[in-house]
Order: C-alpha cells, then sequence, then structure tokens
C-alpha cells in the first residue's frame, strides 16, 4: 500500500470537512498540511462566538487575549499542551482553555474536534508565540 503524502492528506482532509459540512468554509490554518479548520458558526456571523471542527495533526503555541476555547474530542485522541502541562484527551473528552494561556497539540491519528470559542476567534486574538 502506497504511504500518502502530506498535500494527499490535506487534500483528502478538506474534502472530508467541506462534504461532513457542505455550507462551511474549510481550510488549512497555517499552510503545513497540519492543522484544518471549518467554520461552522463563524465569527461573522455573530462575534459573541463561533464554532469550528478542527482536524489536528500538529498545531503552533499561541494563545487568545480574550477569547475562552471549549474543545470537544469528536475522534482520535490529542495531546494538548497547556502552559506546562500535558492533557491527553480522547473521543467523548472535553477541555476548557481560558485566555492568555498558551497552548499547541498534537495527534498521531488525525484527531477531529469541535472547538467553541467565546467570544468568536479572530485572527487579531490568535497570538503566536514562540
Amino acid at each position: 500500500m502506497k504511504k500518502e503524502t502530506s498535500q494527499q492528506c490535506s487534500e483528502r482532509i478538506i474534502k472530508q470537512l467541506k462534504t461532513k459540512y457542505p455550507k462551511a468554509k474549510a481550510f488549512d490554518l497555517d499552510g503545513r498540511e497540519k492543522h484544518f479548520v471549518c467554520e461552522v458558526e463563524p465569527t461573522k456571523d455573530h462575534p459573541e462566538y463561533d464554532r469550528a471542527v478542527e482536524v489536528i495533526i500538529s498545531s503552533k503555541p499561541h494563545k487568545h487575549l480574550r477569547m475562552t476555547q471549549d474543545y470537544t474530542i469528536l475522534s482520535g485522541t490529542l495531546k494538548l499542551y497547556l502552559e506546562n502541562k500535558t492533557i491527553m484527551l480522547k473521543a467523548g473528552d472535553k477541555y476548557r482553555v481560558p485566555p492568555k494561556k498558551v497552548h499547541w497539540a498534537e495527534s498521531n491519528d488525525e484527531c477531529w474536534l469541535e472547538i467553541y470559542s467565546k467570544p468568536g476567534w479572530t485572527a487579531k486574538d490568535h497570538i503566536p508565540v514562540k
């Protein structure tokens, strides 16, 4: 069996998101083919919150100054790094990421998760951290 390239993986995940959520915008968050977002209920429709389904292989460290995020793991497993803690999450688990906390995540099995953000996600409130 031929191994899938990262581009093929990216195309497959975007297609799956668009099939499952046909009215939502789905995209590669940072162009690395490792973190995908599908805006199920985008901020532009209601700035006070947003709901997205994400597929994470690897996300980059970042924080949000205002936003609280509630994660619900839909499938797969997620290793969430939050400041100096590592939290292992599996399907059905929920976790809240408070504002101002540096966080990022990794998954060995393409974790699908729902993220409810309050207030809604904005690029201005997504602060990359090295």
